[in-house]
């Protein structure tokens, strides 16, 4: 729900279905959890969302894939997201994100992270030298 609060437009009600009073997120559009309700993908690519990343979205810590390309997505990259180490696949890409590749995507190197897309955006600075040693 915090990704939902940053979310200041969501032109087609893709988020409409989010219900907060559900024991789980089970039957929300876009998510897909496991046989224990837990979110294992987040795919909202290309649906014209408006907003910011929450950092909250660390909190889902058996999530696999982030996928939110081609929305308008602004602001930083929340450092925490590198605390999801089942990550298989993070897309951020084609939106209007800024600032640095947070160091905190230095834990993928632990992690299960193959696919990492962050092109088309607007950040700025090195990218670490870790990284490179992330099986992409």
């Amino acid at each position: 729900m915090a990704f939902k609060r940053g979310i200041s437009r969501d032109i087609h009600n893709i988020l409409g279905s989010w219900d907060p009073s559900l024991a789980t997120p089970l039957g929300w559009f876009h998510v897909t959890c496991d046989a224990a309700g837990r979110v294992i993908r987040l795919d909202l690519s290309n649906e014209g969302l408006v907003g910011t990343i929450a950092p909250e979205l660390a909190e889902l810590d058996e999530l696999q894939f982030l996928e939110l390309k081609g929305n308008f997505l602004v602001g930083h990259i929340p450092p925490v997201l590198g605390n999801l180490l089942n990550l298989v696949s993070l897309d951020l890409s084609h939106n209007f994100l800024s600032g640095p590749i947070p160091l905190g995507f230095d834990n993928f190197i632990r992690g299960k992270l193959k696919f990492l897309r962050l092109e088309v955006n607007s950040l700025t600075g090195p990218i670490s030298w870790n990284l490179g040693f992330v099986p992409l």
